[in-house]
């Protein structure tokens, strides 16, 4: 069970003990893979090697978010592709067997009064 700090605490050791709060990040980090199910541990050590490394080379913590960003928006394109894929030319999900509505809605457009 990771304990986890409210903001003021991190904000406090980020300011006044970045390698106690770095610590902390490194233990929280390890003890969510370990508690992951078996099987995706090997794919959550591998994801936790490529965030490591792009910090490491980062030339700044901004730098690093922004990169980090970068991954985690690339990632849910795939998701979005391989869910858009899952419709096959039926309109049924591939993924679910639902039906999925491949029409336009149809809305009334209300105009804008003039002041």
């Amino acid at each position: 069970m990771i304990n986890l700090l409210d903001f003021e605490e991190l904000l406090r050791l980020a300011q006044n003990d970045p390698d106690k709060l770095e610590q902390l990040r490194i233990q929280w980090c390890e003890q969510i893979i370990h508690d992951a199910p078996r099987e995706y541990r090997r794919k959550l050590r591998g994801l936790q090697f490529r965030i490591d490394m792009e910090r490491r080379k980062a030339k700044s913590p901004m730098a690093a978010c922004i990169s980090l960003s970068g991954m985690m928006h690339d990632s849910f394109d795939h998701l979005r592709y391989a869910l858009n894929d899952a419709t096959d030319t039926t309109g049924r999900s591939v993924l679910f067997g639902e039906e999925i509505q491949n029409t336009p809605e149809l809305a009334t457009v209300l105009p804008f009064r003039r002041a």
